[in-house]
């Protein structure tokens, strides 16, 4: 069961000299308990900041821990919420010149701790320009776009880090669970081919058998991998704290590429950086 809070305009003016992110909290807390006759244990602002083109709104991105009834029991549920403010005002929806609602074109900026050393696959973490990347190498459009980036990211070090995360899309993507879970092993060892190389198994995205999907990555980077190796603790942690990112910055798809703290939907803002030697 979804629980969604329907995005429609709510402006109101509250008796405030300012709207401070205290305040915007409250006002949500406030405003979701009333409409969900649900009591919210946990409100968080995970990012907020000015709306470029939009005369001084700002957006701010919540984390709500609600606790709800399901039947005769209540249950916790983690609920994201985007809420917009300018002056005395708060809205829950705000769009563009086009019509388009700004909580679907806006993400979360990328929280500093997301750039770690365990992240990062090629590149110098001093470089200019940091890319977070979320990827699963069944995705087509992954497919296309993150071993040209890789590749480009490799050749201008100076220029770029890389920081890999996994989102296996598990429910289309079956076979993901033990390719990421390779692919995590080859990050570790810095063995950037032969991760690469696993957006290229010559194997149904749909497959499920662990024993054809690592005898197939043995054929393309010459690695036998038991289902032992591939399922460790570790690993299970390391997988733990990518889904959590994807929850943290809102991500609802791959490739998801995010350009210096900022999402990239088009996710090739990078390139206009290319060295042009």
């Amino acid at each position: 069961m979804r629980f969604k809070i329907l995005l429609f305009m709510i402006l109101a003016t509250l008796q405030l000299s300012a709207i401070s992110q205290k305040s915007v909290e409250f006002y949500v807390k406030k405003h979701i308990e009333t409409k969900m006759h649900s009591p919210v244990q946990k409100i968080e602002t995970l990012s907020s900041y000015l709306v470029p083109g939009t005369n001084g709104w700002k957006v701010y991105f919540l984390s709500l821990n609600v606790k709800i009834k399901m039947g005769k029991v209540y249950k916790n549920r983690t609920l994201n919420q985007v809420v917009f403010t300018k002056g005395k005002k708060i809205a829950f929806s705000l769009k563009d010149k086009d019509g388009k609602e700004y909580s679907k074109i806006l993400k979360p900026r990328v929280p500093n701790y997301a750039y770690n050393n365990e992240h990062l696959l090629v590149g110098n973490k001093n470089a200019i320009h940091k890319i977070l990347v979320m990827s699963d190498p069944f995705c087509p459009f992954c497919q296309e776009i993150v071993p040209e980036l890789i590749e480009t990211v490799k050749n201008n070090p100076k220029t770029f880090a890389l920081y890999y995360y996994h989102l296996p899309l598990l429910r289309i993507h079956p076979a993901s669970y033990v390719a990421t879970r390779a692919m995590h092993i080859f990050q570790k060892q810095g063995k950037v081919k032969e991760l690469t190389d696993l957006y290229h198994l010559m194997i149904s995205e749909r497959e499920r058998n662990s024993s054809i999907i690592l005898d197939a990555i043995k054929v393309k980077t010459g690695v036998k991998f038991t289902f032992e190796e591939i399922s460790t603790k570790e690993i299970d942690n390391v997988f733990a704290f990518d889904m959590a990112m994807k929850k943290r910055l809102m991500v609802t798809g791959t490739p998801t590429i995010f350009l210096d703290g900022e999402w990239d939907p088009s996710r090739f803002m990078y390139k206009k950086y290319i060295s042009k030697k």
